[in-house]
């Protein structure tokens, strides 16, 4: 679990537009674009990302005394809903909207302040719990979904905030609970961002009954693809389709070559670099049925090894917690820690999945992710308990989807038979807004007039 913490006792203050000379730094350039990171994003950067990410405008630790004037409060704790607002956040701030992050936990905490393994990265003004005297001892990820704040450290924090619009992840009851009693309190709106490149309500680590609430009471979700929307009576048709920012920022990275082969130098070594042998990458998780699936993948690492020795593999943990000692252990276990790099600390998850030839995980939304910048994407999932077809790649005819180690051979065999390569012209039917950031920030301006 994670202690919610203060770092510093200065004034916390919103995040305000920019002197006009460093209008273009933010919302519309690559540099705004590299600082929102997907959820498969490791810590430090590249060093030849660093110049573009490290020229932070706002470098003050922000934590403390919270202020009244915020226009948009971001309540985030999950990795996919940090790493995917963060741009909305700068676009907004840049067109002259107060912005401000609650975070919950881990590791949106370490992420939205840059502190931690996020060291490095452009800052964003945040609150945490303990700003209000509320003392909680956060848990993250699965342990943390239906944690739940009681009545009087709910309207601690209700009453020392009043945002005109409230934009939450949609993986935690604590983010319901804040959404809900912000409205309460103040008669502001309540949006809540699915995170997600599946159908909603089909994640297995996340209740279908918790993001129905977050449906039935929010003034409105915001989704992917029309494609993710569950159909039935109950889930109604109070959406909009608004992307996902990532997308745009992993289609930004595939173009910039250098940084590109940078990475694959990183991870596979000069001679992997030069000769273009194939790679490999695992995106790492956690959860039920995870270990099993990462075992199961060592073995087909083995077979298409001994198979093909020039083919190389690499792996890239999940940001948090201790998921990189989970992967490690099984893969020292497996026999495979010699034919596995790791992937370095310094470098971005996405970073190393467009270095590689194919992506490969449990279900991972990298996998969405990486078709979506001209990568092809395996699942293996061999306890069945990620409801794959219901992820968007999946449903495209994009990802496909094994659990055994001799169906994840054949995948891969078919994959590269067909040059590693992704067949674009599905990708038009999931109906995706080519930039998410801009919509976004639309959706957030339509919520802020409504609001008057």
């Amino acid at each position: 679990s994670t202690l919610a913490r203060v770092s510093a006792s200065s004034p916390v203050q919103p995040l305000r537009p920019l002197a006009k000379g460093a209008m273009a730094s933010v919302g519309t350039s690559a540099l705004s674009r590299l600082g929102s990171r997907s959820w498969v994003q490791r810590p430090r950067l590249l060093p030849l990302l660093l110049p573009a990410l490290c020229s932070s405008a706002h470098p003050e630790v922000f934590s403390g005394r919270a202020p009244k004037s915020t226009d948009v409060l971001f309540v985030l704790h999950d990795a996919g809903e940090t790493f995917a607002l963060q741009a909305p956040m700068r676009r907004l701030a840049a067109e002259g909207t107060a912005v401000l992050a609650l975070v919950l936990g881990q590791p949106a905490t370490d992420a939205i302040r840059c502190q931690g393994d996020f060291e490095g990265c452009d800052r964003l003004p945040s609150v945490s719990l303990l700003d209000f005297g509320v003392h909680v001892d956060i848990l993250d990820g699965t342990d943390g979904r239906d944690q739940r704040l009681n009545r009087g450290q709910l309207a601690k924090v209700a009453k020392a905030l009043a945002p005109r619009l409230v934009i939450t992840g949609m993986n935690y009851q604590m983010q319901l609970q804040l959404g809900e009693a912000f409205r309460a309190e103040h008669g502001g709106k309540f949006a809540a961002f699915f995170d997600g490149l599946r159908m909603l309500g089909s994640d297995n680590d996340i209740s279908s009954d918790l993001q129905l609430g977050f449906v039935q009471e929010s003034d409105q979700v915001w989704i992917a693809s029309p494609l993710l929307w569950p159909t039935g009576e109950a889930w109604g048709r109070n959406y909009a389709v608004v992307g996902h920012p990532t997308l745009e920022d992993w289609r930004t990275l595939s173009a910039n070559h250098a940084a590109v082969a940078g990475a694959r130098r990183a991870v596979y070594g000069e001679s992997v670099a030069a000769s273009g042998a194939p790679s490999l990458c695992w995106f790492g998780g956690y959860g039920p049925g995870y270990r099993e699936a990462l075992r199961t993948w060592c073995a087909a690492v083995k077979a298409l090894a001994a198979r093909t020795p020039q083919w190389k593999f690499a792996l890239a943990s999940h940001p948090g917690s201790n998921y990189k000692m989970v992967d490690i252990e099984i893969l020292q276990e497996e026999g495979v820690l010699g034919l596995v790099a790791m992937a370095p600390a310094n470098l971005p998850g996405k970073m190393v999945a467009l270095a590689s030839n194919l992506t490969v995980s449990q279900g991972s939304t990298g996998g969405v992710q990486s078709v979506f910048a001209g990568k092809p994407a395996l699942y293996l999932d061999p306890a069945m308990v990620f409801n794959n077809s219901a992820v968007l790649g999946v449903m495209l005819g994009l990802i496909p989807v094994s659990a055994s180690t001799e169906a994840a051979v054949l995948a891969v065999d078919r994959i590269a038979a067909g040059a590693w390569g992704v067949d674009a012209t599905k990708l038009s039917k999931a109906e995706v807004p080519e930039d998410g950031t801009v919509a976004v920030v639309n959706a957030a301006r339509h919520l802020l007039s409504a609001d008057g």
